[in-house]
């Protein structure tokens, strides 16, 4: 049999003609996406705490606020909205807690706000302008930002990045919704906690260190005034007078530092006749523990505060 020349050239080009195909559909973002692990960016740590507990190892999380830098002060770099741009999914606390969202432009599909379901249950507040030292100064009129403190709203916060997370990765949402329900009771447990702390002596009146704490006041119904004390900066004359002011008219014995004061404020607040506990909000990473430790140390604060039994 003759065997078409044209024909033999065509069969042993044959290979040679499909390897760049074959190369090129393995290789492309479509084979490469079952195997990829996407990478999500939050903007403070409870939202990264709720993306650990939930995803664990099925997501990359990218924390890319500065160390040392309050998340709710960060101003992003170019670089770092750059970050932002390219992550999968950027969860974001919502209620004014990003004020630089008004100043960049991220991609929309990729923003998961999770307070955008409780907007009727957010706070309004009005302040003046206070310093934060080198993060410069702000004031705290407009939404109260720091909702997790209160756990009810904690948990729809965990709820929302539980559903994007489930959009993200469908064949994960079973897995996501059991660590979701893990993570839920673990938050009820704490929140039971503080209740029962604040119940043993509910009027007890608290004067707070800085207005941080309002979604903690509201839920648990605390007899509390905010100042504007920085715990490691000594106060300036008008944060002073604010507190003789509140003291005069509602005279109070304990005092809440969002965090460890200088021995200059301690004794400052303890000649006030006020003492003073630690009630870390929580928006920033911790040198140990997690969020859950964060809130452990917040309940034994409120059980000195309001003379609660250790083990209520």
């Amino acid at each position: 049999m003759r065997i078409d020349r044209r024909v033999a050239l065509f069969v042993l080009l044959l290979p040679t003609l499909l390897a760049p195909v074959a190369c090129d559909s393995e290789s492309g973002p479509d084979a490469a996406a079952p195997n990829r692990i996407p990478t999500v960016v939050p903007t403070n740590y409870p939202m990264m705490f709720f993306i650990e507990r939930i995803a664990g190892d099925r997501v990359t999380i990218e924390w890319i606020v500065p160390d040392g830098v309050d998340p709710g002060t960060w101003q992003p770099t170019a670089d770092e909205v750059a970050e932002m741009n390219s992550a999968d999914l950027v969860v974001l606390n919502g209620a004014g807690y990003e004020p630089w969202l008004e100043t960049v432009s991220l991609s929309p599909g990729a923003i998961v706000d999770t307070s955008a379901g409780f907007k009727d249950r957010l706070i309004e507040v009005r302040s003046r302008v206070h310093s934060h030292g080198p993060d410069g100064s702000h004031s705290h009129t407009g939404t109260a930002t720091h909702t997790w403190l209160d756990p009810d709203l904690a948990i729809k916060q965990a709820d929302a990045v539980r559903g994007a997370l489930a959009e993200l990765l469908p064949n994960e949402q079973d897995a996501f919704q059991s660590n979701f329900g893990a993570l839920r009771r673990e938050l009820l447990l704490r929140s039971a906690g503080m209740e029962q702390a604040v119940n043993t002596r509910p009027t007890t009146p608290v004067v707070f260190s800085h207005p941080v704490f309002q979604y903690l006041q509201r839920r648990y119904r605390m007899n509390g005034v905010s100042v504007h004390f920085e715990p490691r900066r000594e106060p300036d004359d008008d944060a002073i007078r604010e507190l003789d002011s509140v003291l005069a008219s509602q005279p109070a014995a304990w005092f809440i530092w969002e965090g460890p004061p200088i021995p200059a404020n301690e004794e400052l607040v303890g000649a006030k006749g006020l003492q003073g506990v630690v009630f870390d909000p929580g928006g920033a990473p911790p040198e140990s523990g997690d969020l859950l430790d964060i809130l452990d140390a917040g309940v034994a604060s409120l059980r000195l505060v309001y003379d609660a039994p250790a083990d209520s």
